[in-house]
């Protein structure tokens, strides 16, 4: 008997789906997704900021994109930006792509060359989630 219940999306229950997903996806597009990647910037021993990516169906993909609020002012995401875009370009890559909300980096990325392919509204606060891409 199945029964279904809820909580935490714990990393294992992540993973698992996030694999399961990507299982499928290879089965019937023969498409490929890589693990995700980090590029780290570093003062000393303090992490400024960093980047994940993936290639996903022959995409760049940018996942995740972080600087500490005191290094944003020295061009630390860009730099980390341009070492994502740089390897997706080595990786033949003709696209990234990445979403941002409106109360976060949506200049930042128009800054680098990403335009908007569309916008979703009606989450809290009025805010709008942007899809942008970049073509390599």
């Amino acid at each position: 008997m199945i029964t279904i219940s809820n909580g935490p999306a714990t990393p294992y229950i992540t993973k698992y789906l996030t694999q399961g997903l990507i299982d499928h996806a290879l089965q019937n597009a023969r498409a490929e997704v890589s693990d995700p990647m980090a590029f780290v910037a570093k003062d000393g021993d303090t992490i400024a900021g960093g980047i994940t990516i993936e290639i996903f169906y022959g995409q760049l993909h940018i996942k995740l994109l972080f600087v500490e609020d005191e290094y944003r002012k020295y061009g630390v995401g860009k730099k980390l930006m341009e070492q994502a875009l740089n390897f997706g370009r080595e990786m033949k890559c003709p696209q990234a792509f990445v979403k941002t909300m409106s109360f976060q980096a949506l200049g930042f990325y128009q800054k680098l060359g990403f335009s908007i392919e569309f916008s979703r509204d009606g989450y809290a606060s009025g805010a709008k989630n942007h899809y942008l891409r970049k073509d390599l």
